[in-house]
């Protein structure tokens, strides 16, 4: 699980490095587009699929873990009891 966490973490990190990478060249380029600016939004593109690909291995922990939970138990589980976990998750994509 840390190291799933671990990779989450990394992901983050270098999808908002990426976007304040396309900011700067932006920026340095007087909003022209440039091979420099290209790059650098070539670069963000390639961190964010990166990022939502460790949102959805984290997803998948998170639905493993769920289900171990409902799968082990002796009594009844009700949905709430498990509702935190579907709220832990941020999904990108809605």
């Amino acid at each position: 699980m840390e190291k799933v966490v671990d990779c989450l973490e990394n992901a983050y990190q270098e999808f908002i490095d990426a976007a304040a990478a396309v900011l700067e060249t932006k920026a340095s380029s007087d909003c022209e587009r440039t091979a420099a600016t290209d790059a650098a939004l070539e670069s963000f593109k390639k961190k964010w699929e990166t990022f939502k690909a460790a949102c959805d291995q984290a997803q998948e922990l998170v639905d493993s873990v769920k289900q171990r939970i409902t799968a082990n138990t002796t009594f009844p589980v009700n949905e709430d009891m498990i509702d935190i976990f579907d709220h832990s998750i941020v999904d990108f994509d809605d």
